[in-house]
């Protein structure tokens, strides 16, 4: 049996961990940080990337998600919305990764927003509209929900739902990847330390 690649696993988890990190800022101070955003959004127009880390350019744009992954496992500034994202987003990718018609209707709809990003060479308010439409229209017809918690005054503006469900979109997309590249719940459980010295190791 092979070992898994934890460099990969990693890799994918710290992605959803910047994702859910930037909904988090979102919707408790109605900003995240903007190459973080930009990073995470481009992730999910990556669907032929040759190895894991191109999805994202480069670890080094994963900082972020690197810290806040390993804050949650060291239990140091673990917060309890943040887990409960985590744990929905990898049982809506499960539940996706499972309905080969969603996936077909993904595939097509994200083909569309890449042809839309290829022409405005960049991340725009058309583009993040189209990407929080494309999870509406998918992950959101499925019966478990995200629910985000937040400050009302900056969740009820248009333009911050439109980037939060974007960025659930991109959290998706890292989970499929975490998942591809050998992801298992378990891991969390009996391999928690392998993870955390992975993670340690691209933050050093």
């Amino acid at each position: 049996m092979n070992q898994p690649n934890y460099s990969n696993i990693v890799l994918a988890l710290a992605g959803i961990c910047q994702a859910l990190d930037c909904v988090r800022s979102i919707a408790r101070t109605g900003e995240a940080d903007p190459t973080d955003i930009e990073i995470m959004l481009e992730s999910v127009l990556k669907t032929n990337a040759d190895k894991a880390e191109d999805i994202y350019k480069n670890h080094k744009y994963l900082h972020n998600g690197f810290k806040v992954l390993t804050e949650q496992l060291t239990g140091n500034q673990a917060d309890a919305d943040f887990g409960r994202y985590l744990v929905g987003v990898l049982n809506l990718a499960k539940r996706f990764l499972s309905d080969s018609k969603m996936q077909e209707v993904m595939a097509s709809r994200i083909k569309q927003s890449n042809r839309l990003h290829e022409y405005h060479e960049g991340i725009n308010h058309d583009l993040i509209d189209k990407l929080a439409n494309i999870y509406k229209d998918t992950i959101s017809t499925y019966s478990a929900k995200i629910q985000v918690t937040g400050n009302g005054r900056y969740l009820e503006q248009a333009s911050n739902q439109a980037k939060i469900r974007a960025l659930l979109l991109s959290a998706i997309r890292s989970a499929v990847l975490w998942d591809q590249v050998g992801g298992k719940k378990r891991q969390f459980l009996f391999n928690k330390s392998k993870i955390l010295e992975t993670a340690k190791a691209y933050l050093a």
